[in-house]
């Protein structure tokens, strides 16, 4: 059986869509995705944990003029010079200065070829002289390539580094047809001998 259904309840729901478009609060139908990217947003500035900005170094101004001999010795330097490092002190009795060694990269472009020398100075500064310059001749046939060096100071019982009358410095090389690095151990006298090898550890 079918009820009849009351005038006044069609007139409400016919009533309802003109409602729904007149309302000024109602909410407006979603946009379809279309899948489009976002446009991109940057970032605000980058700050610390405590919300600052990170502090900005002053410009620096006040470098005096290089001095001329100073670029006359740097731009006199050979081409195959590739590496000069301070590497520690030395003392023997009343006197002391500083180690300091030089690579060089020769031969063909295409394979590797070091000369490496030990120099020993009588002081830090622009009056240091040098004492003596030795080259470990070994360095020149490992057959590899020499990606870096590095001294191993001496320390006290404190484990304070003391100076020390011998040097010590471990290379890193990697191998020709390898490509695990290899160690290098090599242990300068301050008589101006040498030993030179495979690291023991």
């Amino acid at each position: 059986m079918i009820r009849p259904i009351a005038f006044a309840t069609l007139l409400l729901a016919s009533s309802l869509p003109a409602l729904a478009q007149s309302d000024p609060g109602a909410a407006s139908p979603l946009a379809p995705d279309t899948g489009a990217p976002k446009p991109y947003t940057p970032p605000a500035g980058t700050t610390d944990q405590t919300g600052e900005a990170p502090p900005v170094a002053p410009a620096i101004t006040n470098v005096p003029p290089v001095d001329p001999e100073m670029q006359k010795a740097a731009e006199g330097l050979a081409t195959q010079i590739e590496d000069v490092q301070v590497v520690g002190p030395w003392t023997d009795g009343d006197q002391s200065g500083v180690w300091r060694t030089v690579m060089m990269q020769v031969g063909q472009p295409d394979k590797d070829v070091y000369r490496f020398f030990v120099q020993k100075l009588d002081r830090v500064g622009p009056n240091a002289k040098v004492i003596s310059t030795t080259e470990v001749k070994e360095v020149a046939g490992v057959a590899g390539t020499v990606v870096g060096y590095r001294a191993d100071e001496a320390e006290t019982e404190e484990g304070e580094s003391a100076p020390a009358k011998d040097l010590t410095l471990f290379f890193d090389v990697v191998p020709s047809n390898g490509e695990v690095s290899e160690s290098y151990e090599l242990h300068f006298m301050n008589d101006l001998t040498y030993t030179f090898g495979p690291a023991s550890n």
